[in-house]
């Protein structure tokens, strides 16, 4: 199913013209898990309930240009930050550094504390499903209101396998993105970026997107890559309030995946999205940004 034509017009001049609706953006560097920097990122309304939006595999804090840019932030003070690894955050060399479970719980932590976030809700793109079962695992529940997994990678049924392509297309990006030779980098990078929607981008947005994925090296990935969580052990600790948000045209994370976890979370929501790719939050922000505000006065 096609995006209408208003959407493409709404993500363009979202992304470029600057915060619409959100205060200035406020950013700060805090250490994370092992001492690595993390860039952190807010904005909205400082007396509002907290948000943490957290990003996936290769991307930044500006994969939530949509939210950080929206009503949302008249209401509610919106946190996100770049990865180890990513954008303006520390990337250490050592690849033990983003294959330990801790270090990632530990990140997310140190945001929580250094921001002093109150029961935040937290949202999960992608990779970042991962992360969040990673707090799960070595801080629990009691400092996070709800979850929200976006797309997302969570190993809740056992390890997850890698992409499966669709008719069309391959898994040679994914190869290219290890890859250090430059040249060969940005051709699995610019390949990554065309599966994330259904719809091409806008082609100032594509640009964007492809350089603040170049931000994050070759290493780094490969290191990411060779993770090989299963949650399925923590399941039963997920009583909190989850909304799985996931588009049954997701080249990334196949929908049957991500949406399957709802039988293993017989209190979660689903929110499916007809027609839309990996990034239902970019691709129809305007309903996903109502979802999440209705997740907010649900648990706040």
């Amino acid at each position: 199913m096609k995006r209408p034509a208003r959407y493409l017009t709404v993500l363009a001049s979202t992304l470029l013209a600057g915060n619409a609706y959100a205060m200035d953006l406020t950013f700060s560097t805090i250490e994370g898990g092992a001492g690595v920097p993390l860039s952190v990122v807010q904005t909205g309304n400082g007396n509002g309930s907290d948000i943490l939006f957290i990003h996936g595999f290769s991307q930044s804090y500006l994969s939530w240009q949509m939210q950080l840019d929206s009503e949302l932030a008249k209401d509610f003070h919106l946190t996100a930050f770049d990865l180890r690894g990513h954008g303006a955050s520390g990337k250490p060399t050592d690849p033990e550094s983003y294959k330990s479970s801790q270090l990632w719980a530990d990140d997310v932590a140190a945001v929580i504390a250094a921001k002093e976030l109150n029961n935040p809700v937290v949202v999960a793109w992608s990779w970042a499903g991962f992360i969040v079962m990673n707090y799960v695992r070595h801080n629990g529940i009691g400092d996070i209101a709800a979850i929200n997994f976006v797309g997302a990678n969570t190993a809740l049924q056992g390890p997850v396998p890698p992409p499966s392509p669709k008719p069309g297309q391959t898994t040679a990006w994914l190869g290219q993105m290890m890859s250090a030779d430059i040249s060969e980098n940005l051709e699995g990078v610019t390949a990554f970026i065309d599966m994330v929607t259904t719809e091409p981008l806008p082609a100032e947005v594509r640009h964007a997107n492809i350089v603040f994925n170049m931000m994050t090296p070759h290493y780094v990935r490969q290191a990411m890559l060779g993770y090989p969580p299963d949650n399925g052990d923590l399941a039963a600790k997920l009583t909190l309030p989850v909304v799985v948000s996931h588009g049954t045209d997701d080249g990334v994370v196949s929908y049957d995946g991500g949406a399957g976890i709802m039988a293993v979370l017989p209190d979660g929501t689903l929110s499916k999205y007809d027609g839309i790719g990996h990034s239902p939050f970019m691709e129809d922000a305007e309903r996903f940004n109502r979802e999440l505000r209705a997740l907010m006065k649900r648990v706040k």
